[in-house]
């Protein structure tokens, strides 16, 4: 028993030392570069084509959510998908009364865990039914599947899809991903 509880040990000691000295890896998006020294956060602000994103997460007051130690995994919408919402439902959400359902929605854009599209697609095949179900910090649910050109499909609790077009981007607390919808929770 000695043996197996040192052993545990040993590799538990390995690990944090593994974690603690991983390399820094850089990714450019269009043009800026991003580095997995940084947090969600910090990447975010720093692209253009986030900056609704940003603009959204500051009104809701929940920066501090893609600062933490995480691990989460953020699926962020682009401009162009926020400019596909009806301009209604924007001035509804960012009004201060609506805090919470911007908060909400911006949730549902985040998971728990470090998940790669490796890691998705993964799941995805293990279920017999082709499809892997995730619940976001929202408490809503995201369906991923992968089409016929072998992009992953994340589908939200309305039955909208979203794909994810740049993927894997690590982060010092956790993964970044862009997607092409913006990501609707349920209305309840």
């Amino acid at each position: 028993m000695k043996k197996l509880v040192s052993f545990i040990l040993l590799l538990i000691n390995i690990g944090v030392a593994y974690a603690q000295n991983m390399p820094v890896t850089t990714r450019v998006i269009n043009g800026i570069t991003v580095t997995s020294a940084n947090d969600i956060m910090e990447n975010v602000s720093r692209l253009k084509e986030l900056s609704t994103f940003i603009h959204w997460v500051d009104t809701a007051g929940i920066i501090q959510t893609f600062k933490a130690n995480g691990p989460i995994t953020v699926f962020v919408p682009n401009n162009q998908a926020f400019a596909k919402l009806n301009p209604a439902i924007i001035d509804t959400l960012l009004k201060p009364a609506n805090k919470q359902k911007l908060t909400k929605l911006l949730l549902t854009h985040v998971i728990s865990g470090k998940i790669t599209s490796k890691d998705i697609a993964s799941l995805i095949k293990q279920n017999n039914n082709g499809q892997a179900t995730f619940i976001t910090l929202a408490g809503t649910k995201l369906t991923a599947t992968i089409d016929t050109n072998r992009n992953i499909i994340l589908t939200d609790s309305k039955g909208e899809q979203s794909i994810v077009s740049l993927f894997d981007f690590q982060q010092k607390n956790g993964i970044l991903d862009i997607v092409t919808s913006v990501l609707m929770p349920s209305p309840n």
